[in-house]
C-alpha cells in the first residue's frame, strides 16, 4: 500500500511547537545563568575569603611588628608571594612599607648596611603606588621613613650622598607634612631634618649647615613644646644644644656655648635621673663639655667646677658595669676638666685627679678595641703627667709622660694619622727635653 503522506501542522499547531522550543530554550539559558551565577558566586565568595584571610595575616604581622620585627618580616615576604603591584596594587604597598620599617629597625641590630639597602628598595617599591596624588598621607610617611634609612647609612658609607640623599627625602615629606594640615609629623620631620643637616655639617659646610640644623630644630620645637610633648620637647632640646656647641666651633663662641647650656637645661626639665636616667646622663655630659668649652673664654674657674659636677652627676648612671663605653667617655672628659681646673688652683690635687680619671678611661679603651680613643686618652695621659712632673717627682712624672706619648704612637702613625702624629710627636720631644 502506498504510504500516506503527512498533512504539514495546522498554524495552530506550528505555534505550540515554536512555544515548546522558546520554553526549552529559556529553560536552558536560565539553566547556564544559574550555573555561571553558582560558579561566580563561589569562586567570588571563595576570593573574599582568601582576601580577608590575607589582610589578617597581614594585620597580625603589624601588631608584633614593634617588638618582634623579624618574624612580621617573615609574614611579610611570604604574604608577598600572593600580592603583585597589578592584582592588589594597595595591599602591595602596605606590605611593602612594612616590609621597609622592618628591615630599617633590623639594621640597628645585624647587617646593616644590606638591610638599610633593602628598606630603601621597600620603601621606593611602595612608593611607585602611594603617590603624592592618590595618597598624600602615605607618600609624606615613605619619605620620611626613607629620610631615616638614608641617614643611617650616612654612617657606614658614602656620608656625604646619603646625607643629602636623607635631606632630600626629610623635604620631600615636608611637601605634605604642613605645620598647619600635619603639625606633629611635621615636627618630627623637622626634628630629623636638624638630625641630618647636624650630620653633613661633619663633612663639608660647617657653619651653613649647623645654622640649617638649627632652623629645623626650632621648626620642631614651635609644636615639640614642654607642656604638650614634654618627651619631644626634651630630645629637640638636646638636640639644638649639640647645634649650638657645634656652631660655636665657628663663630661666636661665648654666645653660642651659652644657648647650647640653655637648651641642655631645658632639656633636663624632662629627662631627669629617676624618670629617664639614661638621657639624663647623656645630657649631662654634654652639658660638661659645653662648661668645659665655656670655661676657655670666661671664668675659667667657675665654669670649669660646673663641668665637673656634670661630669660626676653624669657617672651617677655610666658605671663601668652598666655603660662601660659612655663610663670611658665621660672619665675622659672628666680628666680634661680636672686638667683644665689644675691651671686655675691645686695644680698638684687637680692633676692627680686628671691622671685616675684618664686611666680609668683606659680600662675600657683599650689598644685592641677601641684604638682611636685610646691613642686621645694616652695623649692626654701624658699632658697629665707632664704638668705633675712641674710641682713633683719630675723625673718620674716626665718618663710617665714619655711613655703615655709613645702609647699614643703605636696608634697615630706618620702614615694614617698624619696631623695626630705630628701633635703627638712634639709633645714627646718636649718631654724628652725635659730629661736631659
Amino acid at each position: 500500500m502506498p504510504k500516506k503522506i503527512k498533512k504539514p501542522p495546522k498554524p495552530k499547531d506550528r505555534s505550540k511547537v515554536l512555544l515548546w522550543i522558546v520554553d526549552k530554550i529559556i529553560l536552558i539559558v536560565i539553566a547556564i545563568a544559574a550555573g555561571y551565577a553558582v560558579y561566580y558566586f563561589t569562586t567570588h565568595k571563595e576570593d573574599v575569603r582568601k582576601q580577608e584571610a590575607l589582610v589578617a595575616t597581614i594585620e597580625n604581622a603589624e601588631k608584633i611588628q614593634v617588638n618582634d620585627p623579624k618574624a612580621a618580616l617573615e609574614i611579610y615576604k611570604d604574604t608577598l608571594k600572593s600580592l603583585s603591584p597589578q592584582s592588589d596594587p594597595q595591599l602591595f604597598a602596605r606590605v611593602k612599607q612594612n616590609e621597609g620599617d622592618c628591615l630599617s629597625d633590623l639594621s640597628l641590630v645585624n647587617n646593616r648596611e644590606d638591610n638599610l639597602k633593602n628598606a630603601i628598595i621597600a620603601y621606593e617599591a611602595a612608593l611607585e603606588i602611594r603617590t603624592f596624588n592618590k595618597y598624600p598621607n602615605e607618600y609624606a610617611s615613605i619619605h620620611n621613613n626613607l629620610g631615616i634609612a638614608y641617614r643611617n647609612l650616612s654612617e657606614v658609607r658614602e656620608k656625604e650622598k646619603n646625607v643629602k640623599y636623607a635631606i632630600k627625602e626629610y623635604e620631600e615629606a615636608l611637601t605634605i607634612y604642613t605645620i598647619d594640615k600635619f603639625p606633629i609629623d611635621y615636627a618630627q620631620t623637622q626634628n630629623n631634618l636638624g638630625n641630618a643637616y647636624g650630620n653633613l655639617s661633619e663633612v663639608r659646610d660647617k657653619e651653613t649647615n649647623v645654622t640649617l640644623a638649627i632652623k629645623a630644630y626650632e621648626e620642631a620645637i614651635k609644636i615639640r613644646t614642654i607642656d604638650k610633648f614634654p618627651i619631644d620637647y626634651a630630645q629637640t632640646q638636646n638636640n639644638l644644644g649639640n647645634a649650638y656647641g657645634n656652631l660655636s666651633q665657628k663663630r661666636n663662641k661665648e654666645t653660642n656655648i651659652k644657648l647650647a647650656v640653655k637648651a641642655y637645661e631645658e632639656a633636663l626639665k624632662i629627662y631627669t635621673i629617676d624618670k629617664f636616667p639614661t638621657q639624663y646622663a647623656g645630657i649631662q655630659n654634654n652639658l660638661g663639655v659645653a662648661y668645659w668649652e665655656l670655661s676657655e673664654v670666661r671664668d675659667k674657674e667657675t665654669n670649669v667646677n660646673l663641668a665637673i659636677k656634670a661630669y660626676e652627676e653624669a657617672l651617677k648612671i655610666r658605671t663601668i658595669d652598666k655603660f662601660p663605653i659612655d663610663y670611658a667617655q665621660t672619665q675622659n672628659n672628666l680628666g680634661n676638666a680636672y686638667r683644665n681646673l689644675s691651671l686655675a688652683r691645686d695644680k698638684e690635687t687637680n692633676v692627680k685627679l686628671a691622671v685616675k680619671a684618664y686611666e680609668e678611661a683606659l680600662k675600657i679603651k683599650t689598644i685592641d678595641k677601641f684604638p682611636n680613643d685610646y691613642a686621645q686618652t694616652q695623649n692626654n695621659l701624658g699632658a697629665a703627667y707632664k704638668e705633675l712632673s712641674q710641682v713633683r717627682d719630675k723625673e718620674t712624672n716626665v718618663k710617665l709622660a714619655v711613655k703615655a706619648y709613645e702609647e699614643a704612637l703605636k696608634i697615630y702613625t706618620q702614615k694614617d694619622y698624619p696631623d695626630s702624629y705630628e701633635l703627638v710627636m712634639k709633645n714627646l720631644n718636649k718631654a724628652r727635653e725635659m730629661l736631659r
